[in-house]
């Protein structure tokens, strides 16, 4: 302990308390340093260990072969066949990155975690898509017009069996309203409005490059996907029928890695939305003869028959004529192929029960598509579909359908009479016959065959430079069967058969030269050629007084009367066009196209016309100065102007007409026969030339958030010129109307469309698309005329005039009626007795110094408004679709409650309960229901019976599960459960606020409900099987 210490560098020794000092120094700093080195060890073993984990795709399925790293190392490891995954010695605080091709990036911060389970979803790929353009296809984010994409995924939840199924509510501009729920009922399709009053205003449909295809032909579980040209840039390639819009189908084709098996199978339960409110009979009796009582006639029912309805009630009509009904689908699908070639196969049947009873819908179809690659330059292609529909008693509507008559007739009025017979005839309420009858005892089929052969061929010369060549035929034999029975027809039974043939042949040259240069400049060329030819012929054979009924139409020659038709037509298409796309440093677009159309329809020098179209885009997302902002995954602005036209008349309308059917041109010279004769028509018109519709369009898309909230927006203006219009000739010309170019038609609107999606974790996820449209439709001018009404009168013995006008600065489908002002009222008796009325009739208003009502425009039938919005909740291997759809802005002209709630010509006797709030004189004097009266004048085509029918109905809930991989190997497998129509909020009256008397082509006449036949209910269930 006394030995000295000495320093290091050799110096003279310290004192001893010296050397105390720097030995204890010496010990806390080898302390502190072994403490530290402690310290860190231990936390470096305590902050390592084993992660294991599962990655899976967005619908839940495990991904193998998903590289997982830890982030700022080297170290990493990839997913096995169960998408399982290990990494050993991880530290706790690392941040683990996985990366898939297709798939968006991850991270995930441990923060001690040793057990994961990630879901990666596809990245953004819509931007460097390649969609279906008009005679080519296009990038996506190159497409400098209005163009709007359907894939499978976007209502692969919801059962569908028919295109406008698809299109319902998921497209911006786009509105479909069924205007019958029957099924295979008709359906309207507007894109961006109407343009023609004479003419078709439904779009032009092309199926594989086959254009002017019938969408009801189409299985929707055959489309690949579908791309809506909505502004000119688009439509104005295919001219003179692109003036409505363009909807481009393209049809699956095989997979060349893998044969695969589909299936898929749905049933349904349908009933109808609701019934129409109605009068028990003892109520109805009672209301009879308070009517009677006020109109000084003999009360029609005894004390002893109301006590009888009381006790034991009546007939309820609306319960015998609809039912539930069941529907069943099934689609059977092959896919395969190998290197060279390809092949698609698939077959559907559906068979829809109406709700309405002896109603329903059948449909069998047959598609083959098959592609070949004959040599590296040269493919091939073969498609060929078929399908069968087949309608039974979908078409009847008006006062002499079931729905109408459930209504009007009597409840005290038993349905059969004591014989088992149906009862011939109402004695108190309605005019027309038993709507059990007019359900059982006739028949009207609609059979539809048709076949479609596709047939092309590619050849490249060069890398850029392209020739295709496709040849079509569609084929369409159409045939009506249709027999009413002696319990309708007066004891007369009719019956008639009618048949169509029509062929359209195509073909189609397009050179294509599509070209980068040095990386700056993109040019893509073509130039395309094609004939189209349509030929029809048909005849029809009608005969009454039928000697052996039970034959209904299957023995024509066995009556009393006959008549026959027969008729021939056809028409061509020749077309030239152009069309050039150019990119400067894929930032800057243009598109220019052109097409000359030369139609027979037409005479002289307007037998061709040109429509041109320009369209700019601007790629701003390109920029720097947005790229800096690191928001934007897209943004461009584009623009565009074009010209389309319009063909709204038959092939032989230029020239005059003759009539030598019997209604217009035979003669009766006995009471046992009719003459055949010939009259003069329609006078010609030489001059008639296309209609020419003019857009302009501005745009803009947006993407933020790698693609997970996208956003378009669309402004445009639709001038439509040289309307073709049937204008009325003074007698001493000859009388009936001419065909002329007189009038023009505007359509303004905007388009957006949002979808996002909304939540996204590993095991839950929520993607939502909405689309809102506005329009504005207005009629410019007419001509001379100050106004037009177009169309005969829906109501017949309801209103002795048309419901419709045509009158510049109004809309098409305007309504022409009187303004109902309500009851007179007690304070207003001297008033009242100006126009023949007391307090209670109806009061309506009137020009100054007259006492008949005004009439003018009262409503609109054309809807202002739609939108869509689909949400689908996904969590693990459950999913939720829910979609809803709404029309707003329009006014619907409801014949079925005017019909119901007033004595008239059709029907003697008011079913409705509202008739039970009616005005009367010292009880209920506030009332606007008319009182019952002598001199009340009840006018049908009135503001009293206008309504609004904006609605918002849940179109469709699905719930399914898609089993695990594992549960069964190699097969998918996902079950669901539905509804469709589940709820509508609406204020409208009648049954069904959708569903009109209008059809499908013609927008001069809307929204009138009169019979029709009204949507339905629908809860179904299926399974969807891949193997």
């Amino acid at each position: 302990m006394r030995k000295l210490l000495h320093v290091l560098d050799g110096g003279p020794p310290l004192k001893r308390g010296r050397q105390k000092m720097i030995s204890s120094k010496k010990f806390i700093v080898a302390l502190w340093t072994i403490l530290i080195a402690v310290t860190i060890i231990t936390r470096a073993t305590a902050q390592t260990g084993n992660v294991a984990g599962t990655v899976r795709d967005e619908n839940g399925q495990t991904l193998p072969g998903v590289t997982v790293s830890i982030k700022g190392t080297a170290i990493g490891t990839n997913t096995d066949n169960a998408g399982h995954f290990v990494l050993n010695k991880v530290q706790h605080d690392a941040v683990l990155v996985f990366s898939f091709v297709g798939y968006s990036n991850q991270e995930i911060h441990l923060n001690g975690k040793t057990t994961i389970s990630i879901s990666l979803f596809p990245m953004d790929k819509k931007l460097n898509e390649v969609i279906v353009v008009g005679y080519g296809t296009q990038k996506k984010s190159d497409v400098t017009g209005s163009v709007s994409g359907i894939s499978p995924k976007d209502y692969k939840d919801q059962p569908v069996n028919r295109l406008d199924q698809v299109l319902q509510g998921r497209v911006s501009g786009v509105q479909v309203s069924n205007n019958s729920g029957a099924p295979g009922g008709d359906v309207t399709i507007r894109i961006r409005g109407s343009n023609s009053i004479l003419g078709n205003n439904n779009p032009l449909y092309v199926i594989d490059g086959y254009v002017g295809a019938d969408f009801n032909t189409l299985n929707p579980d055959d489309i690949e996907s579908i791309q809506v040209l909505k502004d000119a840039s688009g439509t104005a390639l295919y001219g003179s029928r692109g003036a409505n819009g363009v909807v481009l189908v393209t049809t699956k084709k095989g997979d060349a890695n893998k044969i695969q098996i589909g299936f898929s199978s749905a049933l349904s339960s349908s009933a109808v939305i609701k019934k129409f409110p109605m009068l028990n009979a003892y109520d109805f009796a009672n209301t009879v003869n308070e009517r009677d009582i006020a109109t000084n006639v003999k009360p029609t029912f005894t004390a002893a028959q109301l006590s009888a309805f009381k006790a034991n009630g009546g007939t309820n009509w609306q319960d015998l004529i609809y039912k539930r009904a069941f529907g069943q689908q099934y689609d059977l699908s092959l896919t395969g192929g190998n290197a060279s070639t390809n092949y698609f196969i698939s077959t559907n049947y559906l068979n829809q029960q109406g709700t309405v009873v002896n109603s329903g819908y059948k449909k069998y179809a047959l598609r083959s598509n098959i592609n070949s690659k004959v040599s590296d330059k040269l493919t091939v292609r073969f498609y060929i579909t078929g399908d069968r529909r087949e309608n039974l008693n979908t078409n009847i509507s008006g006062k002499n359908s079931p729905e109408e008559q459930a209504i009007a007739w009597a409840p005290t009025t038993p349905a059969r009479d004591a014989s088992g017979n149906f009862t011939a005839t109402d004695p108190v309420g309605s005019i027309f016959q038993n709507p059990l009858a007019l359900a059982y005892d006739q028949t009207n089929k609609d059979l539809n065959t048709h076949a479609n052969i596709i047939a092309g061929a590619n050849y490249h010369f060069t890398k850029d430079l392209s020739l295709d060549e496709l040849g079509g035929i569609d084929y369409l034999n159409y045939q009506n069967q249709n027999y009413v029975g002696q319990s309708i027809n007066a004891g007369v039974a009719t019956a008639g058969r009618q048949s169509i043939e029509s062929t359209n042949l195509q073909t189609t040259t397009a050179l294509n030269y599509n070209h980068d240069f040095k990386g700056r400049h993109h040019l893509d060329a073509t130039g395309v050629f094609e004939v189209q030819r349509n030929t029809a012929n048909g005849f029809s054979a009608a005969a009454s007084g039928l000697t052996f009924p039970n034959l209904t139409f299957y023995n024509l020659s066995l009556a009393s009367n006959f008549s026959t038709n027969a008729n021939y037509a056809q028409s061509t298409i020749v077309s030239l066009i152009g069309r050039v796309n150019y990119s400067y440093a894929d930032k800057y677009l243009l598109t220019a196209a052109i097409r000359r159309d030369g139609s027979s329809k037409f005479q002289g020098n307007n037998q061709e016309s040109i429509f041109p179209s320009v369209a700019v885009g601007w790629k701003i997302s390109s920029e720097d100065f947005i790229k800096n902002l690191n928001l934007f995954n897209e943004l461009k602005l584009r623009a565009s102007w074009g010209k389309t036209g319009s063909q709204a008349i038959s092939p032989y309308a230029t020239l005059a007409t003759y009539l030598s059917d019997n209604y217009n041109a035979g003669s009766s010279f006995t009471s046992s026969s009719i003459t055949p004769g010939i009259v003069l028509g329609n006078a010609a018109n030489p001059s008639l030339k296309w209609e020419t519709t003019k857009q302009k369009d501005i745009g803009i898309d947006a993407g933020i958030l790698e693609g997970r909230i996208n956003i378009s927006a669309d402004y445009y203006i639709k001038n439509t010129s040289n309307l073709l219009l049937a204008l009325p000739l003074p007698a001493y010309a000859g009388g009936g109307t001419i065909i002329s170019n007189v009038g023009s038609v505007r359509n303004t609107g905007v388009d957006l469309s949002l979808n996002a999606t909304a939540i996204r974790t590993t095991k839950f996820s929520w993607t939502t698309t909405f689309n809102v449209s506005f329009l504005k439709n207005r009629v410019e001018n007419i001509g001379d005329q100050p106004q037009i009404f177009p169309v005969g009168n829906v109501g017949s013995g309801l209103s002795p005039q048309p419901e419709f006008v045509v009158k510049p600065g109004y809309s098409l489908g305007s309504y022409w009626g009187v303004t109902y002002l309500g009851t007179w009222k007690p304070d207003q008796v001297a008033e009242a007795a100006k126009f023949g009325a007391k307090p209670g009739d109806s009061r309506y208003l009137t020009a100054s110094g007259s006492t008949s009502p005004v009439y003018g425009i009262i409503g609109n039938g054309l809807p202002k408004q739609s939108l869509g919005w689909n949400n689908t909740f996904t969590y693990k291997n459950l999913s939720m679709n829910v979609f809803v759809e709404s029309l707003l802005g329009f006014d619907k002209l409801d014949y079925t409650y005017a019909a119901s709630i007033t004595a008239n010509s059709d029907a003697r006797e008011a079913t409705n309960p509202d008739i039970l709030k009616r005005y009367k004189p010292g009880v209920n004097e506030s009332s606007n229901i008319p009182a019952f009266s002598t001199t009340n004048s009840n006018l049908f085509v009135s503001s009293r019976f206008m309504e609004k029918g904006d609605f918002v109905r849940v179109k469709n809930v699905n719930l399914s599960y898609t089993f695990p991989k594992k549960t069964i190997k190699n097969v998918y497998l996902k079950v669901f459960v539905g509804a469709i129509n589940l709820f509508t909020i609406t204020k409208y009256k009648g049954i069904d606020p959708e569903a009109a008397n209008s059809t499908s082509g013609s927008d001069v006449s809307q929204g009138i409900d009169y019979g029709t036949y009204p949507n339905s209910k629908i809860f179904n269930a299926g399974l969807n099987l891949k193997f």
